[in-house]
């Protein structure tokens, strides 16, 4: 194992952790639903009734944070791509999410992300070799009041990995729940295997709403793992400082975690955070830059002090020119998973998460690959040193190709070889000079015209058509 890279001091952790125990103990956080406040209530929390708002005690945040799963599955389709989630498992990434937009990077066009397109995703990430899972996108050409259950539904038939699927409404989550217990065969093996996770949203300064509250009821029913995303703005709806902001989400992700652990016991989560910081020039938004990566250094190492997994936006980038998105994750991936970051999202982001690129998801899933290997760290073995190896060479033949050394060890270190980036020189790269946008085109043809996705057997295909038609004629009426 890497040693882990970490920004912040332990007096500086013990600040951070202190001063969110404050705000959770004495501002709290309101919650707009009534049955949720009572069962607060019950739980042990302070509650205010008229104001709506839950007040946390240390203790109370003390053993929430103690009793939050530690390790739990998200599974695939099938159980091949099931992987395990905690502090310490083996890293991962996943692609974006909820993009409106699809970029192309070969001819610069953009367009409205379509149904297929989400098809297509899902199929793409079921072939790529280093991307765990996937997420859903936003069609412009399903109805509005199904989309998101029309897009689980495409993906779940396009794909065999797992899913993060977004969802609009508590209403419209019974229908993706039902689609959820159909693949995965009944209520015990979801909660077993989970094949998706869901999302629940906190609003700035503390806040759930009533649909919020009610999908997280619905997700905990079936112990479906649940993220709550923490999208704070240094400077306009967080504190302009690197150290306030890390403070004010902080408490955003620890209250968020306490909250399910008191009204879902034993549903897991992870520390989920987006960071954003206003441009001081423009007041326009920035999505990846050196303070942004340093507030979520200081929070992945946060993370760790509460034994939660991670998941930083590691892949999200301001820009829309590859050349600037390849600038961005150069800066934050490794240094993010070095940091100990277990999900690392999001490849294929465009133009600050509004869009997504298929060139960019095997882009990313290249960029991924290398990180892993990096992870993977080297030989320790004494003989791996190679002292005598050394001696020997430099006595005799002056090179290593033929040297028991190399035959020993030539296979025990792997080397790790891209797909679309390339290790040519320029003579080479020039014999044939396709740009790194061509190259990844290529490969995301390939994928949709020799990558295999086994279908749905015809009942279960027949069932999810069932319920989508049922949310159809409901929701649609």
């Amino acid at each position: 194992m890497l040693p882990t890279y970490q920004v912040l001091s332990e007096e500086q952790v013990q600040t951070i952790h202190n001063a969110t125990l404050d705000i959770l103990e004495n501002t709290g956080m309101k919650v707009a639903h009534a049955r949720a406040l009572q069962m607060l209530d019950s739980a042990g929390a302070r509650v205010d009734f008229e104001k709506q708002r839950a007040y946390f005690s240390p203790d109370l945040v003390e053993r929430s944070m103690k009793r939050i799963p530690k390790e739990f599955t998200c599974a695939g389709r099938e159980p091949e791509f099931d992987f395990t989630v905690s502090c310490d498992a083996p890293p991962i990434c996943r692609c974006t999410g909820g993009a409106v937009n699809l970029m192309e990077y070969t001819t610069h066009d953009s367009r409205l992300v379509t149904m297929q397109d989400c098809r297509e995703i899902a199929h793409i990430i079921d072939g790529l070799p280093h991307t765990s899972f996937a997420a859903t996108q936003t069609p412009c050409d399903a109805p509005l009041p199904v989309y998101d259950i029309q897009v689980l539904k495409a993906m779940l038939e396009s794909g065999r990995k797992h899913i993060w699927t977004l969802v609009s409404s508590a209403v419209n989550l019974e229908y993706q729940i039902e689609m959820m217990l159909a693949v995965a065969g009944s209520a015990d093996a979801l909660k077993t295997r989970p094949i998706c996770h869901g999302i629940v949203t906190v609003l700035e300064q503390f806040q759930f709403p009533e649909d919020e509250i009610e999908r997280l009821l619905l997700y905990g029913k079936y112990n479906i793992p649940v993220k709550v995303p923490i999208v704070p703005m240094m400077g306009t709806n967080a504190p302009t400082t690197i150290t306030g902001a890390m403070v004010q989400s902080n408490t955003e992700a620890v209250g968020s975690a306490v909250l399910i652990d008191l009204l879902c016991p034993g549903t897991p989560t992870w520390y989920y955070f987006f960071i954003q910081a206003m441009d001081k020039r423009t007041g326009s938004n920035i999505f990846m830059s050196p303070e942004i990566m340093l507030c979520s250094l200081g929070l992945i190492q946060m993370s760790r002090f509460y034994r939660m997994p991670a998941a930083p936006s590691s892949f999200e980038t301001t820009g829309a020119r590859l050349e600037d998105i390849v600038y961005n994750n150069g800066m934050s991936v490794s240094l993010f998973a070095l940091a100990g970051a277990f999900e690392n999202a999001s490849t294929g982001c465009v133009d600050m998460s509004m869009g997504v690129s298929k060139q960019g998801l095997v882009i990313g899933d290249d960029i991924w690959g290398n990180t892993q290997r990096l992870l993977a760290g080297f030989n320790a073995e004494k003989d791996a040193f190679a002292l005598e190896a050394i001696k020997r060479v430099s006595e005799g033949s002056g090179h290593y190709l033929t040297d028991d050394h190399t035959r020993q060890y030539v296979r025990k270190e792997t080397q790790h070889v891209p797909t679309v980036f390339s290790y040519q020189n320029f003579n080479a790269w020039s014999q044939n000079p396709k740009s790194l946008a061509q190259d990844a085109e290529a490969r995301v043809e390939d994928l949709l015209k020799n990558h295999t996705v086994p279908p749905l057997d015809d009942a279960l295909q027949q069932e999810l058509d069932r319920i989508a038609d049922s949310a159809a004629r409901k929701l649609m009426a």
